[in-house]
């Protein structure tokens, strides 16, 4: 990719620790701050990050092929994707739990409704993106709950992750301790199981996300995605949060050493006829190193929105697909 031929905004993003950094240990991270957290920077030290507009990217490699677009996903870890959706009441299956995290704000939860729109209508269409667009003639099996979580003002999470995170580790055996740190050891170990059954070939996370209920494009807390091929191994640090969940264990996931080589990528003025698709964790029972497929992420603060600014109001969906074997 020529950096030159891409437009692209500056900022500095919080929670990168530092290249020379290394631990034999998963690094805990108590986000109560009742300890500080070794080899991050310190928020004034964080480095400047150019983020690219992926509109650009995703314009230059259009192929015209049928199977572009999976093509695409599979290449960076993340896809937009148009997509006329026919939810009209978003906050009809949101999740009344929402992420651990307690900023103080105020949380409400939506009102009850005779149908849940979420089940009824966004469940199907996701399952058709997934199966004809975006893995479209891998063998595989579709889970999702009937459930998103909702971002912004007067929802169960009026805040936004403005730290460089993956929610995921690497492996199963990450996977299922991260699921046990939100559940129970039995919901964990039932995963594990149905990983175990000799049908199943891997196991892999996509997040859809997109905006809701928004009459402008976003230019409030637009999401940063960062390309999965332009990660090395040795970039990767295993981490876990201390604080952040209902059961008081810590997660398992992972963080990021700054490479200047990481390419960072978002979507200028997304709307909410677009969907972002984006690969959060994957990982094979056959491969002896797992690759570098968990797309980061991290909103930030667009330096240069035009107009009046609607307050962002968005949606994350994830979805459990396993992959069979042939």
């Amino acid at each position: 990719m020529a950096e030159m031929s891409i437009p692209s905004v500056s900022t500095h993003r919080p929670g990168f620790f530092k290249p020379g950094f290394h631990s034999n240990e998963k690094v805990v991270i108590d986000i109560t701050n009742a300890s500080p957290t070794p080899g991050v920077f310190a928020p004034e030290d964080s480095p400047p990050v150019n983020i690219f507009d992926a509109r650009v990217l995703q314009e230059a490699e259009e192929d015209r092929s049928i199977d572009f677009e999976s093509k695409f996903y599979r290449k960076h870890g993340f896809v937009l994707l148009e997509h006329e959706s026919s939810v009209e009441n978003w906050d009809s299956g949101v999740s009344p739990i929402g992420d651990a995290l307690d900023t103080g704000d105020s949380r409400e939860l939506p009102p009850a409704v005779d149908e849940n729109q979420i089940e009824t209508r966004y469940l199907p269409e996701v399952e058709q993106l997934i199966r004809q667009r975006l893995l479209p003639d891998v063998k595989l099996n579709v889970e999702q709950y009937p459930t998103l979580l909702r971002r912004g003002k007067n929802t169960p999470n009026p805040f936004f992750g403005l730290i460089v995170h993956n929610d995921y580790g690497r492996t199963a055996d990450d996977f299922q301790e991260n699921m046990a740190s939100f559940g129970t050891h039995e919901v964990a170990d039932g995963w594990r199981a149905q990983y175990d059954r000799p049908e199943i070939a891997g196991f892999m996370i996509i997040n859809f996300w997109r905006t809701v209920h928004m009459s402008q494009p976003l230019q409030h807390m637009p999401l940063a995605v960062l390309d999965s091929s332009s990660v090395e191994p040795d970039d990767l640090v295993s981490s876990g949060l201390r604080g952040f969940t209902t059961t008081g264990r810590i997660t398992n996931q992972l963080s990021l050493r700054f490479n200047a080589d990481q390419k960072w990528f978002y979507y200028p003025r997304m709307t909410t006829s677009e969907v972002l698709a984006l690969n959060l964790f994957e990982c094979y029972k056959d491969e002896a190193e797992p690759f570098v497929r968990n797309t980061y992420h991290s909103a930030f603060e667009e330096p240069n929105p035009v107009g009046d600014v609607e307050e962002r109001q968005s949606c994350e969906h994830r979805v459990h697909v396993w992959l069979l074997n042939s």
